[in-house]
């Protein structure tokens, strides 16, 4: 399988709308195709409240479903969240 970039891109960008409503933003950082993983960064810097932005266990879960409701087969996904470390799927 190979990660279709493009509707990785669109996923994030679609959550991202969500967390700019709150001040906050998501990135994708990376979308490694050879490798099948995908890396996105969650930016709080204009974020008032850090605890009303979704968790990040919650939000790994909300982003690793939205992505694969758009792209078939397995992939890792890394999270860069900076209330906690990274997290990825098991």
């Amino acid at each position: 399988m190979s990660l279709d970039t493009a509707a990785v891109a669109a996923a994030v960008d679609e959550l991202a709308r969500v967390l700019r409503a709150d001040g906050g933003d998501l990135v994708l950082v990376e979308a490694d195709t050879r490798a099948d993983r995908v890396r996105v960064r969650v930016v709080l810097d204009d974020v008032s409240c850090d605890d009303c932005v979704l968790p990040p266990p919650m939000l790994y879960e909300t982003i690793e479903q939205s992505i694969a409701r758009r792209v078939a087969g397995e992939f890792e996904l890394l999270l860069e969240d900076p209330r906690r470390e990274s997290l990825r799927n098991a």
